[in-house]
C-alpha cells in the first residue's frame, strides 16, 4: 500500500527516494514564519503614499534573500533596499510607507517521521511511502498527523512502558486516569472509538464507524499512522 504524507513546499524534506524510513528518523527540517516590517519611506527618503513607484515587488510575491525590493535614482545616486530575508510580500501600507514579509528560516529542530516504511517518490509538497500491506479506515477528528506502533487497550489491558513508550493506544474509551497514565509512560497519542477530551499535549483520534474499530480490533496490524488531509487511519504491519 502506497500512503501521500503532505508538507509545506517551505519544508526541507530531509527523506530521500528509495530510503527505509522508521518512526522517529528525521522526516522534516521544519521552518517557522515571521512577519518583517521594513520601511521603504524612511530608507529611501520619500513621501509613504509614493512608495509604489519604488517597490520592485507587489503583494503575494516571493522575495529571495539578498534580492532588490526597491530602488530610488537621483541625480547624483542610487539609493537601494536589498532583501535581508526570503519570504512572502504580505503587504504595502501606503499611510505609512512600510512593507511587511512573511519571512521564513530554518528552525532548530526537526519534524521526525509519524510513519514507517520505503519511500517512493519525493515531491515538492509531499511524498509517497511504501508501507507494505495494510488497511486504510476513515478516521475523523485529526488534528495532527501522527503514528507510531500499536497497543490495543481493553480492560484487562496492563500499562507498562513496554507496551506503551511510543505507541498509539488503541481503545474503545480509556479513562482519565489511564489516559493520564499513558502519558506518563511515553505515548504517542490515543485513537478511540468515542471521543476524548483534548485535555493534554498528546494528540488524538476517533474511528468514525464502528465496524472499523471491531475490524480493526480484530486485525493483526502492528502500526497505525494517521493523516489529517485525508482524514484517513492507515493500519500495517
Amino acid at each position: 500500500m502506497i500512503i501521500t504524507v503532505p508538507f509545506s513546499k517551505y519544508d526541507n524534506c530531509l527523506l530521500k527516494e528509495g530510503q527505509v524510513v522508521d518512526f522517529e528518523d528525521p522526516f522534516l527540517q521544519k521552518k517557522v514564519e515571521e512577519e518583517v516590517s521594513i520601511s521603504i519611506s524612511k530608507k529611501l527618503n520619500v513621501a509613504p503614499q509614493k512608495i509604489f513607484h519604488y517597490v520592485k515587488k507587489f503583494v503575494g510575491e516571493n522575495i529571495e534573500k539578498n534580492e532588490l525590493i526597491a530602488t530610488s535614482k537621483g541625480f547624483f545616486s542610487t539609493k537601494e533596499i536589498i532583501s535581508k530575508y526570503s519570504g512572502l510580500i504580505k503587504e504595502i501600507n501606503h499611510s505609512d510607507g512600510t512593507i511587511k514579509v512573511l519571512s521564513r528560516t530554518e528552525a532548530e529542530n526537526t519534524l521526525l517521521s509519524f510513519f514507517k516504511g520505503k519511500v517512493n517518490k519525493v515531491k515538492e509538497d509531499d511524498l509517497s511511502v511504501d508501507i507494505g500491506k495494510g488497511e486504510q479506515v476513515p478516521g475523523k477528528n485529526i488534528e495532527i498527523n501522527f503514528g507510531g506502533k500499536i497497543f490495543l487497550y481493553e480492560n484487562n489491558s496492563e500499562f507498562n512502558s513496554e507496551n506503551v513508550m511510543g505507541s498509539i493506544v488503541v481503545c474503545e474509551d480509556v479513562s482519565p486516569y489511564y489516559k493520564a497514565k499513558a502519558e506518563a509512560l511515553g505515548c504517542h497519542g490515543f485513537l478511540s472509538l468515542t471521543k476524548i477530551e483534548p485535555d493534554s499535549d498528546a494528540p488524538i483520534a476517533q474511528f468514525k464507524n464502528i465496524n472499523d474499530f471491531k475490524k480493526i480490533t480484530k486485525s493483526k496490524f502492528t502500526y497505525c499512522t494517521l493523516l489529517t488531509s485525508s482524514s484517513s487511519i492507515y493500519f500495517y504491519s
